[in-house]
């Protein structure tokens, strides 16, 4: 089902996408010299379509990155958790040993 969904998305991304670079082939100058005004050092002629899948590409890769940053406390609180659920849970097995009582089931089976 996921890979049917995820078809169904993304080959209509991928004709839009084609045809996008396909209408947009003219050549256009990158200067990547601020100073160079007349004859740049570090000029490229590409097509136009490339600058702009890469900064979208970049633009991506930069958004994510953040997301992941801002989401590092959401993960240092999670292993918190998960350590302290352990912790209790070797604590309640110990007790239930002490006192003679049948382990607890796994906790995959609990609720």
């Amino acid at each position: 089902m996921r890979t049917f969904l995820c078809a169904v998305l993304l080959v209509p991304l991928a004709v839009v996408l084609l045809g996008f670079a396909l209408v947009n082939r003219e050549s256009v100058v990158l200067h990547f010299d601020p100073f160079g005004f007349f004859e740049p050092p570090l000029a490229y002629d590409v097509p136009l379509f490339l600058p702009i899948f890469i900064s979208a590409a970049v633009g991506i890769l930069v958004g994510g990155f953040a997301t992941w940053i801002s989401e590092g406390r959401h993960r240092r609180a999670a292993r918190h958790h998960r350590r302290e659920v352990e912790r209790q849970r070797r604590e309640n097995e110990e007790l239930r040993r002490e006192r003679a009582l049948p382990p607890l089931p796994p906790a995959t089976m609990i609720g």
